[in-house]
This record gives C-alpha cells, sequence and structure tokens, in this order.
C-alpha cells in the first residue's frame, strides 16, 4: 500500500520512537482512508501499553493516548506484539532513514529489497502466541 520515513532529530529514547512511528503508521492509514487497520510490533512494552485499558502518566502516555484516539477513525483495528524477526521490513526502512536527508514516502511502490522482505515475512510464520 505504502510505507514511509520520517526524519526526527529530537527523539533519543528508543520506546518513544517506537510509539511516534506507530503514531505515524496510523496517521497515513487514517489519510489513505484504509478502515480496518493491523498494528505489528516488536516493541512488546509499547504494545502492551497501547493494549491496556487505563493510560499512565509517564512522558510516553501522551503518545499512547493520541494512538489510541485513532480508534474511532477505522472500523476495525488491532496491536499485535510479532518477534524482531517479524519485523524485518519495518527495521529496514528505519536503518534507510539513515541515509535520507528527508521525509521519504512510498506510494503503491516499495523499494525490490523490501518486496523481497514483505514475501519472506508472509511466507514465514513468526507471530509470536502471546
Amino acid at each position: 500500500m505504502g510505507s514511509g520515513i520520517t526524519l526526527y532529530s529530537n527523539i533519543l529514547d528508543e520506546g518513544l520512537a517506537e510509539a511516534t512511528t506507530c503514531y505515524q503508521g496510523l496517521l497515513f492509514a487514517k489519510e489513505m482512508g484504509f478502515v480496518e487497520v493491523e498494528v505489528e510490533g516488536d516493541a512488546r512494552v509499547i504494545i502492551e501499553k497501547i493494549n491496556q485499558e487505563e493510560n499512565g502518566r509517564a512522558y510516553l502516555d501522551s503518545v499512547i493516548a493520541d494512538i489510541k484516539a485513532f480508534e474511532k477513525f477505522f472500523h476495525q483495528i488491532s496491536f499485535k506484539h510479532v518477534r524482531r524477526e517479524a519485523n524485518r521490513v519495518a527495521h529496514f526502512i528505519a536503518r534507510e532513514g539513515y541515509s535520507r536527508s528527508e521525509n521519504t514516502f512510498w506510494m503503491e511502490d516499495i523499494l525490490a529489497v523490501v518486496k523481497e522482505l514483505v514475501v519472506t515475512e508472509e511466507t514465514s510464520n513468526v507471530f509470536v502466541n502471546d
């Protein structure tokens, strides 16, 4: 469908980076008009915080609250934890971001290496059974 890189120079915390990336992905899905969304992430703490009923008060929780607010824009939305091996596409795109000097988005087109990773992820059953 699409993918992208949004550059941030002021996020030094890994958890905040993961949550912000989730937020940006949902914003993209909303803008594209998707009605069913499945978010897969390998940051267990972030996925668990999103799936919790209550919000905490830590710095991360404001981003988590923003993520949860997206639920009203989709008919169906789910958040699943996957092992790191199942998230190779996201990690490749994140590494690719380090070589970019501006935000970059691909619509209905992806890099050949990403296409290969997507096929590999879809054919290997590496989901975590929680």
